[in-house]
């Protein structure tokens, strides 16, 4: 007979947790670039463009973005000379020999004693603590910072989760990194 396929219901309040993301997303990459007397009238005139928004969605979106850029917790994410949107791609002795890293990292800050991979999580609000990171965040972020640390021997390398509901930065500390690469890599 024929097979009846179950759907899950359009959700419109994840469907717009989910634009909110999308659009802080576009704020903090486009912002930063941009002097902090011109921010707010970009941000508005870049969320204007979409017509759907609320005057008060506008309002309150430019404001999460702006928090973030004005934390002072966060302000080495934003310094100039960092990327967003960068491509970190190589290899580590770290990983098996032959294996190639190939990602795009919402923001990279290179400094002479420092490198930092930021990822900013828009979907959902941070766990309490950094051992409730979800696997998967980890496991990602150990690639990029064994492919970074291979590329910028002698500097430290800082591996940030920033969730953009709260907003709040989070460090996974190098042992967490350490030990997600070693978990993926006995699985292969």
């Amino acid at each position: 007979g024929s097979k009846t396929r179950v759907v899950a219901p359009f959700d419109p309040r994840r469907e717009a947790r989910l634009k909110r993301g999308r659009l802080i997303h576009a704020l903090l990459q486009y912002l930063p670039e941009l002097p902090v007397a011109e921010r707010a009238a970009a941000g508005e005139a870049f969320l204007a463009r979409d017509k759907t928004l609320t005057k008060a969605g506008r309002t309150e979106m430019l404001q999460a973005a702006e928090g973030i850029l004005n934390d002072p917790a966060l302000a080495e994410l934003f310094i100039p000379g960092g990327r967003a949107e960068a491509a970190v791609i190589g290899t580590s002795r770290l990983l098996p020999s032959g294996m190639i890293i190939n990602g795009r990292v919402d923001r990279l800050i290179v400094t002479p004693g420092k490198v930092l991979v930021v990822d900013f999580k828009t979907d959902q609000p941070a766990p309490d603590r950094v051992e409730d990171v979800a696997e998967t965040y980890v496991a990602q972020m150990a690639a990029y910072w064994a492919v970074l640390a291979e590329a910028y021997p002698g500097r430290e390398i800082g591996a940030v989760l920033c969730w953009t509901d709260g907003p709040r930065m989070m460090r996974i500390p190098d042992a967490m990194l350490s030990e997600s690469l070693n978990n993926a890599l006995s699985a292969i």
